[in-house]
């Protein structure tokens, strides 16, 4: 893919999406990620999240999604810096569950808010989901998310990077907790876990689905955002 201006990435997939939405199918295509979608809503979208969050109005600076097996998922030059300065971006996801929320919608119409969804059967017997309504507390959904969060940030601990690679983890908000809350737990969970960890990663950006919740971590620096 070419590289964009922030802004032109933003408006590139708002076009996209509303191109796909307008075809016969194509809603189900995004939901259930099918085909080109999975890459559109699980590289490009958290793509287009960062970039309207780190780089707002910026036109110094290009974004370019890079296809392949390479361990980085973007291309970033910042044309501030001369000569310009390239760095990389790894994206990955910690939504767990939020997948059987998407499937319910896709067969009943609706899914919950609240509570969780319980799935049995498989394709060949029948998929049955079951919702369990109710107010998941904030000490149950904060130990999810580090869970989840932990476990993908594990994962990518384990590779080699470029010491100009970043990492941007996507994960799924509550809206019905405060989000200072969040933040302040999620960003000393980050803070402990990579004070006894080696990592190269330049950032390590925590940002919310519903772009809610952004946090920026930088090893070495006391200057922390969230």
């Amino acid at each position: 893919m070419v590289g964009r201006t922030p802004q032109e990435l933003v408006e590139w997939f708002d076009r996209k999406i509303q191109e796909i939405t307008q075809q016969e199918g194509g809603k189900s295509a995004i939901r259930m990620r099918e085909g080109y979608c999975k890459q559109l809503m699980e590289e490009i979208y958290p793509l287009s999240i960062f970039a309207s969050w780190q780089f707002s109005d910026r036109n110094d600076v290009t974004l370019q999604p890079v296809i392949g097996s390479q361990n980085y998922d973007v291309l970033i030059t910042d044309c501030a810096f001369v000569p310009p300065h390239e760095s990389k971006l790894e994206i990955t996801l910690a939504l767990g569950d939020e997948y059987l929320k998407r499937f319910m919608i896709q067969k009943e119409g609706w899914s919950p808010i609240s509570g969780y969804i319980e799935k049995t059967g498989t394709k060949n017997t029948g998929i049955h989901l079951t919702p369990r309504l109710g107010v998941r507390g904030l000490e149950d959904y904060l130990d999810k998310q580090i869970n989840l969060i932990g476990q993908a940030l594990e994962g990518k601990l384990q590779k080699e990077y470029e010491t100009n690679t970043s990492l941007l983890i996507i994960f799924e908000d509550a809206t019905a907790f405060d989000e200072t809350d969040i933040k302040e737990t999620l960003y000393r969970f980050i803070e402990n876990k990579l004070e006894t960890e080696q990592t190269r990663f330049l950032h390590l950006y925590l940002v919310s689905s519903p772009k809610r919740i952004f946090i920026k971590w930088t090893p070495n620096n006391t200057s922390h955002s969230y």
